[in-house]
């Protein structure tokens, strides 16, 4: 839609029921996430705290490690600021290119929640 004003023509994006639909589905998939996310960060974190007082309790405290905050806190931030990326980089694209957006941006947080779990779980050990 064009609209004629003083400094001239300009265009108006309507928010359309498609574009909608892509942020809300996009929106429950890295809420999804993002829930993921958080049970790792409680329980990983009740779970290590546990072991380590069992740890002191039995005489082992060389044994305890530490828990692994920036990387479960950064879990947690990953999906919703890759929504606001998205978000902000599809604001004026066509619906196909927000679905493109989109795809990518679940994509890239995927791969970096995948590799920071990964990552926390490579670096506990708990029970072995």
């Amino acid at each position: 839609m064009t609209v004629d004003t003083a400094s001239g023509p300009t265009t108006v994006r309507v928010l359309t029921p498609w574009r909608i639909a892509v942020w809300v589905v996009a929106a429950l998939l890295l809420a999804y996430v993002t829930w993921q996310a958080v049970g790792n960060f409680v329980g990983v974190s009740t779970r290590l705290q546990e072991n380590n007082a069992f740890l002191a309790q039995n005489g082992a405290a060389a044994l305890q490690s530490s828990v692994p905050w920036p990387a479960l806190v950064l879990d947690v931030l990953i999906a919703p600021a890759g929504f606001v990326v998205a978000l902000v980089v599809s604001r004026r694209m066509p619906v196909a290119r927000t679905i493109v957006v989109f795809v990518t941006a679940l994509c890239a947080v995927s791969a970096l929640w995948f590799t920071l779990l990964q990552y926390v779980t490579s670096t506990l050990s708990i029970g072995s």
